[in-house]
Order: C-alpha cells, then sequence, then structure tokens
C-alpha cells in the first residue's frame, strides 16, 4: 500500500518511516503542503496521513481544497490536539464526500497506526462510484434509493390531498422492539404519499411543503382515518402502543386534540396511543404546545420528545412539557463508533433521560453492535432497520401477527 503523509514537523518522518516499512508499506513523506498537492495529482496514493496542524494553512484547508478538486483520497486525520479537534476535522471532511478511515492522536500514533492499517487492508480504501461502502452493503443497513423521487409542487400535492383518496395517503409502520430479544412491543405510524405514477414518497419529500400550504390537519385526520381502518386486523398483534406524529402546524391547530382523542377512544382496548413531538415543534410556539400537550396528556396520551438532542432547546422542553419518552436521535446512534466523544455523548444521553425517569428509545439502530453497546447501556426499546423498515400495514401484521416474539428474534438472527 501507498502511503502519503502530509506533517510539518520532521520528527514524525524517521517514526512513520521505520513503522511503515516494517510491515511492508511504500511511504512518502511531505513537510510542505505544496509538495503535498502536487505529489496528489501526479501519483495518488491509497491513504493519506494528514497532520490537521500545518501552520498558515491547516488540515482542514487541505480537506476543502480536496474535495473543492474532486479528489477523495482516504485519510487517517492526526493531531497532538486532543481528540475533539480530530472528531470535528473527521465530520467536516465526512460532510464534503472526503472519507475517513481514522483519527489518532500523535501521543497514541506508534500503538495506534499499526493496527488501523491492517484492519485497512482487509477492506477497499476507495469505493468505486456509486458503490455502496463497507457499512451499507451489509444487509441489515438501511437500503439507499437508486433514482431521485418525482418532482412534487404544491400544486400536484393540493389536487392529491384534496383528493381524499384512501390510496393516496398511506401510513406505513415501523416496528418498536424490546432491545434484549426482539419482541414486538409498538410501531410508529409514518406517512407515505404514493405518485401520480405509482412511487411512494416519504414524509421528509413532502410535509414542509404540505405545512407551506396548510394542509397538515388534512394529512394528518387521512393518516388517523386509515390506521383506524385497521383496527380490527391490528388487534391481532397484540403490541403495546402506537405512536404518531405532530408537526409544529398541525399541533398550533385546535382541532388537533379532537383527532387525538378520537384515535385514542377509538384504540383503547387495542393500545396505547402516543404523540411524538420533535423538540424544533416546540421551539417554534412554546405556550401555545404546552396548553395543546397538557391537553392531550389529560385525554390519556403519552408524550414522546422525538429527535432529542438535534435542536437548541430540548432541555427547555423537558422541563417545560410533560413528556415521558425521550427518542435518542438516530445521529447520536450512528455515530457511536466514530470517535470516544461520540459514545460520550450518546452514554450522557442515556443517562439524562434515566435520572429524569423517562422511557428510553433509541431510533436509527442498523447494526448488531449498535444494538450491542444499547442493551449494555440500559436502553430498553429501539426502532431501526435492524428490527424492520417502515412498510405497509398490511405486510407489518402479516410478519408480526402470528408471533412478534419470533419475528424479533429471527430478524436478529440474521445479522448475527
Amino acid at each position: 500500500m501507498l502511503i502519503t503523509c502530509l506533517d510539518d514537523d520532521p520528527r514524525v518522518e524517521p517514526l512513520l518511516r521505520r513503522m511503515l516499512g516494517r510491515i511492508g508499506h511504500t511511504f512518502h513523506f511531505n513537510s510542505s503542503v505544496s509538495a503535498f498537492k502536487a505529489e496528489i495529482a501526479e501519483q495518488p496514493p491509497d491513504l493519506v496521513l494528514l497532520d490537521l496542524g500545518l501552520g498558515q494553512e491547516s488540515g482542514v484547508d487541505v480537506i476543502h481544497w480536496l474535495a473543492q478538486n474532486n479528489i477523495q483520497q482516504p485519510l487517517v486525520l492526526l493531531s497532538g490536539r486532543g481528540d475533539g479537534l480530530l472528531d470535528t476535522a473527521r465530520r467536516i471532511a465526512n460532510s464534503r464526500g472526503i472519507p475517513v478511515r481514522g483519527i489518532i492522536s500523535k501521543a497514541r500514533l506508534a500503538s495506534e497506526l499499526p493496527a488501523l492499517l491492517d484492519d485497512l487492508e482487509a477492506m477497499p480504501l476507495v469505493p468505486e462510484a456509486d458503490t455502496p461502502t463497507q457499512d451499507e452493503a451489509a444487509p441489515d443497513a438501511r437500503p439507499r434509493p437508486s433514482t431521485p423521487p418525482p418532482r412534487l409542487d404544491a400544486a400536484l400535492l393540493q389536487s392529491l390531498i384534496s383528493k381524499g383518496d384512501k390510496d393516496t395517503l398511506i401510513p406505513y409502520l415501523q416496528p418498536i422492539v424490546s432491545l434484549t430479544d426482539g419482541s414486538l412491543r409498538g410501531a410508529e405510524v409514518l406517512a407515505r404519499l404514493r405518485m401520480p405514477d405509482g412511487s411512494i414518497l416519504d414524509a421528509s419529500s413532502f410535509i414542509a411543503l404540505a405545512e407551506n400550504q396548510d394542509l397538515l390537519y388534512s394529512i394528518t385526520e387521512s393518516l388517523f382515518r386509515s390506521v383506524v381502518a385497521h383496527r380490527t386486523r391490528l388487534s391481532a398483534l397484540n403490541f403495546d402502543f402506537l405512536a404518531v406524529n405532530l408537526s409544529a402546524g398541525c399541533l398550533r391547530d385546535q382541532r388537533t386534540i379532537n383527532l387525538v382523542r378520537a384515535l385514542i377512544s377509538t384504540l383503547d382496548t387495542l393500545c396505547e396511543v402516543q404523540i411524538e413531538i420533535t423538540e424544533t415543534a416546540v421551539s417554534r410556539s412554546p405556550q401555545q404546545i404546552q396548553s395543546l400537550a397538557a391537553r392531550l396528556k389529560l385525554a390519556g396520551t403519552r408524550l414522546v420528545i422525538d429527535d432529542f438532542g438535534t435542536g437548541y432547546s430540548s432541555m427547555r422542553a423537558l422541563a417545560e412539557l410533560p413528556f415521558e419518552i425521550l427518542k435518542i436521535d438516530l445521529s447520536f446512534v450512528s455515530e457511536m463508533f466514530d470517535s470516544p466523544k461520540s459514545l460520550q455523548l450518546l452514554r450522557a444521553i442515556i443517562g439524562f433521560g434515566r435520572n429524569l425517569d423517562l422511557q428510553l428509545v433509541a431510533e436509527g439502530v442498523e447494526t448488531e453492535a449498535q444494538r450491542e453497546v444499547l442493551v449494555s447501556e440500559g436502553v430498553p426499546l429501539a426502532q431501526g432497520y435492524l428490527f424492520g423498515e417502515p412498510m405497509p400495514i398490511s405486510q407489518f401484521i402479516q410478519r408480526f401477527s402470528n408471533d412478534p416474539l419470533r419475528a424479533g428474534i429471527n430478524h436478529l438472527s440474521t445479522a448475527l
């Protein structure tokens, strides 16, 4: 493997040359940014060791240069200024499409670099274009769309919603399971929109547009009606709860409380109704949502703070609203192995929720390794592609109605 290092400290060169030569790698060293750029253009290496502290032109500047020139050489980031800086630089590189294979403090360079290189030798360093990375290609990873979603404009959305066709706005369910044994405990209702060509859009593709067109109440009403229509068939699942999302616009509509009351009444003997509210939604109209949240709680639902930690007022939302359940945002789950800092932050959120006696649900669990960490930290419930993707209600019922415990265990066993 050809490895190029950019570091302005000449003391690093003999250390790396001895280390890398001993384990059979070809090594080039550059102490100037200009020489490094010329070498990259002439002879791209298999791996770049990039120091962040390069003087006037930093390693972050080099990352930007690589991105601007569409040079996607895999990096291992080095720094003597702490893991926090390394983690930030890794995020900068990843956000610009530059693959980072590892971050190493210079104090641990001799002990950690050989082991990292051994791991990298077992995997391709530069993925082919449009080829999933190792994590993405795993059977339990989240599927990625192969084609862009069809274009949806305001006029088309208004037309589709106004028709009131039961086959246009479709409720999907995603299982929420026990982390210890994979048994079904509940489900989250997720809105899907069927386009005229038959393609299905997820909520992220139309909810913002629907809010701008004042269509959120109509969408929520239609979605609840569809769920209720499946009540008899859902009774075969014997699960504990059904979670539904209320967006900021819907929370500001006083008619929403009547929708929720009707849903609770209809599902009363079947399962509990949980209402998921994002921290972002709370921050938009705090006083109005305080009143509505209290009324929802009195109506018999439990409140879930969704996407916890992604905004700036999560703590205030917990203080001001009667939340009982905290959903750990999927970003904290997906990044738990990226750095020690990421894992410590996840543990802090778990401890925070536990100290407030909140039930914890982890979102976005896609691998067995993530599940094991969450189990060891005492998180009881989770959802994610490891346990099941969002699916139409009929498919959900078919999968979980016969034996919800075995369905969860079988899915877990495929990942082991």
